[in-house]
């Protein structure tokens, strides 16, 4: 957690593209960044998609991570621009866990959701997480229920320093009070 500005993303950035040029080079193949700025192709349908990755990745796997995610009330004939972001957001969740990397840093992937959406993708991120504890998870977030529903360790991002809490209580009341 962190506020605007402070270099969450960044971060999550200069793992994969090792802008920096202090990531050691075996680090970014390991990596799976999905956010705002992750992109599934928008201009098929999500049939189309998931045509495809069933072609390309572990059919038991994919099965599992679309029951996971409660895709089965997505229409499939849609275009992906003219789903909800919910939706895209689902999709987008598949596309780059099946990719099977050992670090997935989750870049503000609930933000501008729903409820039930957002509800969804804790609930697939735990039983994601406990299925694959060798997998390691980072969340930047600002949204206090991803805390509240999701289990781990909590850093706060402020002046340049990343801050490790005991406890979600403790990030929280200091994340609140800082806004």
């Amino acid at each position: 957690m962190g506020k605007n500005g402070v270099g969450k993303s960044r971060l999550a950035k200069d793992l994969i593209l090792n802008l920096s040029g202090s990531i050691p080079h075996t680090i970014p193949s390991k990596i799976t960044v999905i956010s705002s700025y992750s992109n599934i192709p928008d201009d098929i349908t999500a049939k189309v998609l998931l045509k495809i990755l069933r072609r390309k990745f572990d059919i038991n796997m994919m099965e599992r991570l679309i029951s996971m995610l409660n895709i089965g009330n997505i229409n499939e004939n849609i275009l992906i621009k003219n789903l909800s972001d919910g939706q895209k957001q689902k999709l987008k969740l598949i596309s780059f866990f099946l990719e099977n990397k050992d670090i997935i840093i989750l870049d503000e992937i609930t933000n501008s959701l729903d409820k039930t959406t957002v509800n969804e993708i804790h609930q697939f991120l735990i039983s994601y997480m406990e299925e694959n504890s060798n997998k390691v998870i980072l969340n930047i977030t600002h949204n206090l229920s991803d805390l509240n529903n999701i289990e781990g360790r909590y850093y706060l991002f402020r002046n340049r320093k990343i801050i490790m809490f005991e406890s979600k209580e403790e990030i929280i009341k200091q994340y609140v009070e800082e806004m």
